[in-house]
Parts: structure tokens; C-alpha cells; sequence
């Protein structure tokens, strides 16, 4: 899924935590984001990339319960130098 904040449709969203609502808390992972992303690697590499979006969003997921908000202070200073870097 490209990022609302994309500059030059070069930002995807591999995955996202959401909690709350209907369905509780849950992942999603966006395949066709990660075919964009990471369609011409070795399937071990795409296997190891899926893995690390998956422990990040879990990490949201304990953070949540813990009532911490580390990793999304560091995804928005990750944003904040994407951003900056393209001129916004």
C-alpha cells in the first residue's frame, strides 16, 4: 500500500498494527507492498524481510500493552528524515 506521505510514490506501507474496534487488535501485512518493494530479491531475502515486518509490528503490538510508545517515535523520526530528505 503506498504511504499517504509518499513524495515520489516511492514510500510503502509493508505492515501495520491496529488495535481497537471491531475486530481487536490485529496485523496486516500488504503483499502487493512488499512485491513493489522487495520483488526481485531471493525468496530467502523476501522470507527474511517478511519476518522483520512481522517482528516489528508485534513490537507494536507489546508496546501497546506495555503502554509504551517507543518504536512509533522512532517510525515517525524514520518519516521525519524520508520527508526531509525529499524536500517536505
Amino acid at each position: 500500500m503506498l504511504s499517504p506521505h509518499a513524495v515520489d510514490n516511492d514510500l510503502y506501507i509493508l505492515g501495520e498494527y491496529f488495535s481497537g474496534g471491531v475486530l481487536g487488535r490485529y496485523i496486516v501485512i500488504y503483499y502487493g507492498s512488499f512485491v513493489r518493494t522487495f520483488g526481485n530479491i531471493p525468496p530467502e531475502m523476501f522470507k527474511q524481510e517478511l519476518a522483520r515486518t512481522l517482528k516489528h509490528e508485534l513490537t507494536h503490538h507489546l508496546e501497546s500493552l506495555a503502554g509504551e510508545k517507543d518504536l512509533e517515535i522512532e517510525d515517525a523520526e524514520q518519516l521525519w528524515d524520508y520527508l526531509s530528505g525529499k524536500g517536505e
